[in-house]
């Protein structure tokens, strides 16, 4: 299948799940009475999105969220006020927006259930309504097309998600931002979805005791008063909502180095400083490896942060936070360290559009999480950890079997799935297989240039790999991507010694429609082996060699590039 009709597919499922969430969603409003029903279910999507009152420049993303086509939020100036005690900040976001059309009246932010003080738009006070976690901002003036509004939204309060603020393992206070995938919006407004991507900077005012660290490069850090510190910390490069955070804590900062002026440091609390440095260790061979795998580093920084993340590790632009129960110093996190690494190429600097993409954030950084061991410790471990996602895929598939690009998952929690990271994985190692090693590094750094700083779906990636591969890869990604279930294949085999030949028949089990499978066969004969590369299409097929003498062993997908179940025996059906 090529481009034209991947895109088909693709927009065929998005199509299907915004008409019935739309529906739904009408029903919910209006009431469910039969002539209701009539009506919403004669409407066209368009239609229902413009009676739910959504704007003629609001436009559904493929997960649900209504994304603006007509505004892009160009930058982020956050400034929050920490205080000794408590759990309340004082926040003032400032945000740069581009109109992208003329018409707009109203800008739709995200913002949680904090108290907003004041709404200014172009130095103005501008009236407001927040409800429901949605700060709609009314615009007095008109905005044409390529003009830049300035909104300030002054507010306060406790976040009752996404900031904590609260005693660490150690009993000690600590601030940590933790946001994905849009919890952001509960500590200050803006467009949280990973569609709209801007550049950011946070001015903290904290405990002067407090380290504070944050996404970009520091551009200061200066006394407000013998108790009070200001830090101010700058982005470049824009980053998704998701990825903006800081962290404030009594930390012990470790400076290991840098590289290619990439200065690398590591935030620890001091009972961990020791343990930290033995588990982050290897991150600048981490980092000097991706740079040279993928590309230039995308960042002014790598700090790995301590923190209170409930996650093992977040991929925060330029600043991962770590759990804090992860540092042991037994270096048993260093999968983890290497996969958030990944994801400041792949997550941060090329985003997915849509959260319904998120393989190519997660995915990516569970292959080439493991690649670095590939290269750093050798075959063993690296086969090791495909084996452990492989066997994650056949127990999903066991429970319940669904494509990696699921649209019908409402909870974004529920992307957090061995499908969008092993089975991602393990697409992009036999891919590689398909490919050749050259072509497919080739790929991925075309991919990397291409789309650095920008945001991507599925078909952007298709696309830069079958340019570099020289042919068509739609069917591959039909059956990987789009498609649930992976391939169970018998093979029985026989020799006919008069021939000199081996028949080999692959029967391909599952219940699924058959996969298109390039299978190399190794035919054993103590410790000599001969390989043959056949391509099985059908349900059933037979394949014959001459031999230059009877195999003991028949082994199918000798090298494990398959995501496949095998069972080999002689003798044919």
């Amino acid at each position: 299948m090529g481009r034209t009709e991947e895109r088909v597919k693709e927009e065929h499922h998005v199509k299907k799940w915004i008409s019935k969430w739309a529906v739904a969603t009408a029903l919910l409003v209006f009431g469910r009475t039969p002539k209701v029903a009539l009506l919403v279910r004669s409407l066209t999507p368009k239609a229902l999105l413009l009676i739910l009152g959504l704007t003629p420049g609001a436009v559904l993303a493929n997960d649900g969220y209504p994304r603006m086509d007509d505004v892009d939020i160009l930058h982020y100036r956050i400034q929050l006020e920490i205080g000794e005690t408590g759990r309340d900040i004082q926040g003032e976001t400032t945000i740069l927006a581009e109109m992208l059309a003329a018409g707009r009246n109203v800008l739709p932010l995200d913002l949680g259930p904090l108290t907003v003080d004041r709404v200014t738009v172009g130095r103005r006070n501008a009236a407001f309504a927040h409800r429901d976690n949605r700060l709609s901002i009314n615009f007095e003036e008109s905005y044409a097309e390529g003009d830049t509004v300035a909104v300030i939204v002054s507010y306060g309060g406790e976040p009752v998600d996404g900031l904590f603020i609260q005693p660490n393992k150690f009993g000690v206070r600590s601030v940590f931002a933790d946001n994905w995938p849009n919890r952001a919006r509960h500590w200050f407004p803006g467009v949280d979805h990973p569609y709209d991507k801007a550049t950011v900077e946070f001015i903290v005012t904290a405990p002067a005791a407090y380290d504070v660290v944050a996404n970009g490069r520091m551009i200061e850090t200066s006394a407000v008063s013998p108790e009070r510190k200001r830090t101010h910390w700058k982005t470049d490069a824009p980053i998704p909502t998701y990825c903006m955070v800081v962290g404030a804590a009594r930390f012990s900062i470790v400076r290991p180095g840098s590289w290619r002026g990439i200065p690398v440091s590591y935030y620890l609390f001091p009972g961990d400083r020791d343990a930290g440095t033995t588990d982050f260790a290897r991150s600048t061979d981490m980092l000097a490896f991706y740079t040279d795998l993928i590309g230039p580093y995308p960042y002014a920084k790598l700090a790995l942060v301590q923190s209170s993340t409930r996650f093992g590790g977040m991929e925060n632009a330029s600043a991962i936070f770590f759990s804090e129960h992860s540092i042991t110093g037994t270096k048993r996190n260093e999968a983890v360290v290497a996969h958030e690494i990944v994801h400041q190429w792949f997550g941060d600097s090329v985003t997915e559009s849509d959260w319904h993409h998120l393989w190519l954030s997660e995915g990516f950084a569970t292959y080439f999480g493991a690649v670095f061991f590939e290269e750093a410790d050798g075959d063993e471990r690296f086969h090791e950890m495909l084996a452990r996602s492989r066997s994650r895929v056949f127990d999903a598939d066991r429970r319940a079997p669904a494509p990696i690009f699921n649209p019908g998952i409402t909870d974004l929690f529920d992307l957090l799935n061995a499908y969008n990271y092993s089975k991602g994985g393990l697409v992009l190692h036999m891919l590689r297989g398909l490919m050749g090693d050259d072509a497919f590094f080739e790929g991925i750094r075309d991919f990397y240039a291409r789309f650095r700083d920008q945001t991507v779906q599925t078909r952007d990636f298709l696309s830069v790999m079958e340019t570099r591969h020289g042919e068509d890869l739609g069917w591959f990604f039909d059956q990987w991507i789009y498609r649930a279930g992976h391939p169970v294949v018998e093979a029985t085999w026989s020799w006919d010694e008069q021939r000199g030949e081996v028949s080999v028949r692959l029967r391909q089990t599952h219940p699924q429609e058959p996969f298109r499978l390039p299978v190399t066969l190794a035919f054993v004969a103590g410790d000599r082996q001969e390989r043959r590369q056949v391509e099985l299409r059908e349900r059933s097929h037979e394949f014959r060699f001459r031999l230059d003498e009877a195999p003991g062993e028949v082994v199918v997908d000798p090298d494990a590039w398959l995501l496949m179940e095998s069972r080999v025996r002689p003798g044919l059906e």
